[in-house]
């Protein structure tokens, strides 16, 4: 095992509702209040269509993340999965560091989206400078520890969840069925370009993955937490899609919107209402902001862990138990993309394209260890039989089909961040060759795990059998 990494180990204190309060909350952001309108801009109305086709891939994703995330909990999520199941580290960090970048491209899009409906309240205030104060003050809320993580995110689930209440039951009452024609304005190419900006709606579904290390009873917790949020925020999007087009007479006032709910809610509901609504969109983005923060820092953190990034990474503070030095790098970044991106729809792609890299992945890991790795799938907490290679093929071939659409206007940023990340891969590999690393006493670790709570050769940790 390497060195000194017992002591920078994560503390298992998030309970059920804090995993699924960062899965709900903490996708709901630039998701249902922010691209559930600006994605019917190629489309139309059918928006609500690709909305549910989209919710079902989700769906398939997030069993698979959760199968995997029973056998290996630990911190970082697809890195885990990927480098456990194949005992070599570079593939799980080439699927990840696209996919840090990922995270911080999120919080830049979603701070940005936090400013636009700060204007609803204060017009002259400048989005991109209100996102970098909402990022810093989140970076000290995720400094002081998970708990605190945890104790604020389910305060804004709550409130959030009223909020959209608050639009979505009178909007119900409101819905003109002749607004939703034209249903498809943009035929099948229109369609298929809508379900690239509106899969980010789903993309935080596997964020508590990245947690792993830090939710009790991760057997049960991790699956409620994924593919119960997941059902719950399908249920949420669908409704809301219904109600926006309803209510709204032109979609094409939504598609132009940086705030389409609060633009849908102005259309039949009054002032305070509507001051609500976009209420509850800072509260959305923010707290998405605030899940992809606390999910983001655990990759380095476990690439530092396999002692292939630099060790500073791995290092917890002494006070609160946080990965620190990862914490710092994701807020200055994010904080620099929200003036670099040169909008909205960018920075989307660029999110999008990386994450949809890991879901393929885990997707065709989960295939292997199903046909060839018997000895793994033991290890899960819940046996789905055939209907998990169901979720396998809808979740491979779905990512990939997303992924040749969003590839377009994320490469030219991808390809130089990819080849930057692989050239600290072998200066750090390396240096192990050097110094004798045993790499395979590193793989039989879990990143954030203490090694006398996991046993590769039971397939657990301690924590999988206790009953919180």
């Amino acid at each position: 095992m390497a060195s000194g990494t017992n002591e920078n180990s994560l503390e298992r204190s998030m309970g059920p509702l804090g995993a699924i309060s960062t899965v709900v909350a903490g996708t709901l952001g630039a998701g249902l209040f922010v691209t559930l309108g600006t994605a019917s801009s190629t489309t139309g109305p059918s928006v609500i269509l690709v909305v549910v086709l989209s919710g079902i891939l989700a769906m398939a994703i997030a069993v698979n993340y959760s199968w995997m995330a029973t056998i290996f909990p630990g911190a970082a999520g697809s890195y885990t999965y990927i480098s456990r199941t194949f005992g070599t580290r570079l593939p799980g960090f080439v699927v990840t560091w696209s996919k840090w970048l990922g995270y911080m491209a999120a919080d830049a899009v979603l701070a940005i989206g936090f400013g636009s409906y700060l204007q609803v309240f204060y017009p002259s205030v400048d989005p991109k400078l209100a996102g970098v104060a909402l990022l810093t003050v989140l970076f000290v809320v995720n400094l002081v520890g998970v708990k605190q993580y945890s104790m604020s995110q389910n305060a804004i689930f709550g409130v959030l969840i009223a909020a959209i209440l608050v639009l979505v039951i009178p909007g119900t009452a409101n819905v003109q069925p002749g607004n939703y024609t034209p249903f498809f304005t943009g035929g099948f190419d229109g369609f298929l370009a809508a379900a690239v900006p509106l899969f980010y709606a789903y993309i935080g579904i596997a964020v508590a993955g990245q947690m792993g290390a830090e939710v009790r009873n991760p057997s049960r917790n991790l699956p409620l937490a994924m593919v119960g949020g997941t059902a719950l925020l399908i249920a949420l999007y669908v409704w809301t899609a219904v109600v926006i087009y309803g209510v709204v007479a032109d979609y094409r006032v939504l598609a132009d919107s940086a705030r389409p709910l609060a633009t849908a809610a102005e259309a039949f509901l009054g002032d305070s209402a509507t001051a609500v609504v976009a209420f509850g969109g800072l509260l959305a983005t923010a707290s998405s902001v605030h899940a992809v923060m606390a999910a983001g820092i655990k990759m380095p953190y476990s690439w530092a862990w396999d002692e292939v990034f630099p060790r500073q990474f791995v290092a917890v503070s002494d006070r609160f138990g946080t990965p620190h030095w990862s914490l710092v790098t994701l807020y200055v970044v994010a904080s620099a993309l929200t003036f670099w991106s040169s909008g909205l729809s960018q920075a989307l792609a660029i999110a999008t394209f990386s994450y949809l890299i890991a879901y393929f992945t885990v997707s065709v890991t989960v295939g292997y260890i199903y046909f060839r790795r018997l000895d793994v799938s033991e290890r899960a907490a819940f046996d789905l039989g055939r209907w998990l290679l169901l979720s396998v093929v809808v979740a491979s071939l779905g990512s990939f089909t997303l992924l040749t659409q969003a590839y377009k206007g994320s490469l030219s940023v991808y390809l130089p961040w990819l080849a930057v990340g692989l050239v600290v891969f072998g200066v750090y590999w390396y240096r192990g060759q050097q110094k004798g690393t045993d790499v395979d006493a590193i793989l039989e670790t879990l990143p954030g795990v203490p090694s006398e709570d996991y046993d590769p050769d039971v397939g657990g940790c301690a924590a999988r059998v206790t009953t919180e």
